[in-house]
């Protein structure tokens, strides 16, 4: 009904998980007509994006990729916005992308798929990225008694100041620094939605680094650790991704 009642060029943005998508776009796409356009910002696999993109074309809709990061603060504050699309369709909406991305945080980084692949080859630095802190932190942990070590205090230098500060690295100190937050997760990380994504690009045999951290997550849903806790921690505070309590 919404979109039966806009007058005009219609752009219709769709953030839904990824296993709806097709059905969404085949609800709308007979209330398109040429010259409309098609954003879809979720967490959508590229290929799948390009073949959409070919579904729609032909009568004359553009079909707009956006792989959009940020946690749940980039609503408030401004998202990465990786953008793919024909250069005419993305000029279109550039106002609409700096409008809702942080500053300096929207590219038009290529053709349709290109910013879902872009997203996609982010999610894979960002395991790795998760992966190194929690491992370092719970190394610290096991050998904290030796040397009398505090973890929140570590936490302040790592955070500010250090080369190794990050977004990731201030949601670990606010899970260390909330009372009891930690001790109510359990050390298995669950299966996310972009981990078939993840399978892709290791498949490759060119990312060993993302390969440790893919099997890092896996192995914790058989043997829970804490490095498992601190991963789903951080999962839970920048995504709002379920955890698994105690």
């Amino acid at each position: 009904e919404a979109i039966g009642a806009m007058a005009g060029r219609k752009v219709v943005w769709l953030m839904v998980p990824a296993q709806f998508v097709d059905q969404v776009i085949d609800e709308i796409h007979p209330l398109l007509t040429a010259g409309d356009i098609i954003i879809d910002g979720g967490n959508t696999f590229f290929k799948d994006t390009i073949r959409r993109a070919e579904q729609v074309n032909p009568n004359g809709i553009h079909y707009v990729d956006c792989g959009t990061s940020g946690g749940v603060t980039g609503a408030r504050y401004g998202a990465s916005l990786m953008v793919g699309g024909e250069a005419a369709a993305v000029s279109s909406l550039e106002q609409l992308f700096l409008a809702l991305a942080a500053p300096g945080g929207y590219g038009h980084v290529g053709q349709s798929g290109a910013g879902h692949f872009v997203k996609m080859v982010h999610n894979g630095i960002e395991y790795g990225i998760m992966g190194a802190i929690a491992e370092g932190l719970a190394f610290i942990e096991q050998n904290a008694d030796e040397l009398s070590i505090n973890t929140k205090e570590t936490l302040k230098p790592y955070e500010n100041g250090s080369i190794i500060s990050s977004k990731l690295m201030t949601w670990m100190a606010e899970a260390y620094n909330t009372k009891g937050y930690l001790e109510q997760i359990s050390g298995e990380v669950p299966r996310g939605e972009t981990e078939i994504e993840m399978e892709f690009i290791v498949n490759y045999k060119q990312t060993p680094v993302l390969e440790a951290a893919l099997k890092q997550r896996k192995e914790t849903r058989v043997n829970p650790s804490r490095i498992g806790t601190l991963l789903s921690a951080m999962r839970n505070l920048f995504g709002g991704h379920n955890i698994i309590k105690k």
